[in-house]
């Protein structure tokens, strides 16, 4: 089951916020932002490392908030 902090829309866009742990440093959320930024249909990855948080925009047409989950936990991190 995935579970988000906060979902939102931006015009077609869907913004949804996720919990992650596992993350030890700034190295950890941009390895993390990337990953996503690669995935098609993320239009933005913004995580933060202090806060234990993501936030991501990204086409519900193009891409699934549990496939989002998915490549983060590949990472080796929990969502």
């Amino acid at each position: 089951m995935l579970s988000f902090l906060k979902k939102s829309k931006s015009a077609n866009n869907e913004i949804i916020k996720l919990k992650i742990s596992g993350m030890h440093c700034n190295s950890c959320s941009l390895n993390i932002e990337n990953e996503l930024e690669d995935l098609p249909g993320v239009v933005e990855a913004n995580v933060h490392y202090a806060k234990s948080e993501a936030t991501i925009n990204f086409d519900p047409e193009k891409v699934k908030p549990a496939k989002i989950k998915s490549v983060i936990e590949k990472l080796g991190y929990q969502v």
